[in-house]
């Protein structure tokens, strides 16, 4: 019987997919294609302004904490104009400097010009991150979930496939990798041209149930409550990311530095990474669906995962322990961060959805920049990599407790604008 339950339930999942609207999938496909391209970037900034430019670890870390500053600005900036004006003017700004930030980071990669190029490029990556997802919610409203899930398992497609591919042309030089990222962006770009334009960006076919601008839409305001609420979902995946950020930073220093891992290795356990989360879906769809109105548990659920994650990396001392590792991270992530847009978007006043989507990308890129430059302080003057997992520990026990208060102040929210529609039917 439990076997029948679960195969009805990964039917309607597969279900699901199959009625995914036309413009979801437009938006799907273009961030396979930046992501790829972006992941022979990312994974190695730290292992190569260390390894091959000479950098110390807080100066590479303070060089990341100001390119994810610029990300931050971008996103916020990116969402405005998706509200106010167009995401296609949004997408289409990010999507040429993303072109011309590539290019220059292709030929020109040494010191200091690869620092220039690097904030160029995360500059555009963040505006067209949170025009990505704010799409997302504009092409599929009343999907919850699923929408943000696809775009979610559609970056990590990118994940699995980049550091991969990055990691064969490390051998050429690294000059080869940044070749790798522009091409990609050319792809992405060509598609974007292509295809974006044919996306109903003014919402004219979406029925009533989108929080994006349309004609004859009424911007309203966040109540107080809700304001608050927003406010500690931001601080949760800002707690979250800060311990996930580590693996992209400090502790890809301590895996190929002191434990002897090599930089095709680590490469790796990103590729397991995306492909994780890409095939694990088939096992997920099914969990999912038992918690689907339960966003909060999804996220109690990731943050535990996190913690197993980080308990065997403290004991690793061979590369199998970092698989592990990387397996109980990959979970934690495919529970814990579909499900903090979707609640971004329950919260968002009509009209603002852009705005929260970039607030909330932009707080993943606030935690890219004071990851790598606070992991670096504690690692170098507060006891080495012992006192960073301690660090890692209380993080995430502040996430679970700002968790349990947004959860309360959302539902308050609920209720109070429950109960003032309930008394404005009564005065009519």
């Amino acid at each position: 019987m439990l076997v029948q339950v679960n195969l009805t339930r990964w039917k309607e999942g597969k279900n699901v997919t199959k009625l995914l609207p036309r413009d979801l999938w437009i938006v799907i496909v273009g961030m396979v294609l930046l992501y790829t391209g972006l992941s022979f970037i990312w994974p190695f900034n730290m292992v190569y302004m260390t390894g091959e430019l000479g950098m110390s670890g807080t100066d590479a870390s303070l060089v990341l904490l100001v390119n994810s500053f610029v990300g931050i600005i971008s996103s916020i900036i990116g969402g405005l104009i998706f509200d106010r004006f167009s995401g296609y003017i949004s997408l289409w700004i990010g999507t040429v400097i993303l072109v011309i930030g590539t290019l220059s980071l292709s030929l020109f990669h040494g010191y200091p010009t690869f620092i220039w190029n690097l904030w160029l490029v995360g500059f555009a990556m963040g505006m067209v991150f949170s025009g990505l997802y704010a799409a997302a919610g504009l092409t599929h409203p009343a999907g919850g979930r699923t929408g943000f899930n696809a775009i979610y398992v559609a970056q990590n497609i990118g994940v699995a496939v980049g550091p991969f591919l990055a990691g064969l042309l490390s051998g050429f030089g690294m000059g080869k990798v940044y070749l790798g990222a522009f091409l990609f962006a050319i792809f992405y770009a060509v598609f974007f041209f292509v295809f974006f334009r044919k996306i109903d960006w003014k919402s004219e076919h979406i029925g009533s149930e989108t929080k994006h601008r349309k004609r004859g839409m009424k911007r309203s305001r966040p109540t107080l409550v809700g304001l608050f609420s927003m406010i500690l979902l931001l601080a949760t995946y800002l707690f979250c990311q800060l311990p996930h950020v580590q693996w992209q930073s400090n502790l890809s220093t301590y895996m190929t530095s002191d434990v002897g891992i090599s930089t095709a290795e680590y490469g790796k356990l990103w590729s397991l990474n995306g492909a994780l989360i890409v095939l694990g879906q088939f096992v997920l769809i099914p969990i999912v669906a038992r918690f689907k109105r339960h966003l909060h548990a999804q996220i109690y659920i990731g943050i535990l995962l996190f913690a197993l994650s980080f308990i065997v990396a403290m004991h690793a001392n061979a590369y199998s322990g970092f698989v592990l590792g990387m397996i109980f991270l990959t979970l934690g992530e495919m529970f814990a961060w579909p499900a903090v847009p979707t609640i971004a978007y329950q919260l968002a006043p009509k009209g603002s959805a852009g705005l929260y989507q970039g607030l909330v990308n932009g707080m993943a890129t606030a935690a890219r920049m004071l990851a790598p430059f606070l992991g670096a302080v504690v690692v170098e003057n507060f006891g080495g990599i012992t006192a960073l997992f301690v660090g890692i520990f209380i993080l995430l026990g502040m996430a679970v407790l700002s968790t349990i208060l947004q959860r309360s102040l959302q539902i308050r929210d609920k209720r109070n604008k429950a109960l003032k529609g309930e008394e404005l039917s009564e005065n009519l």
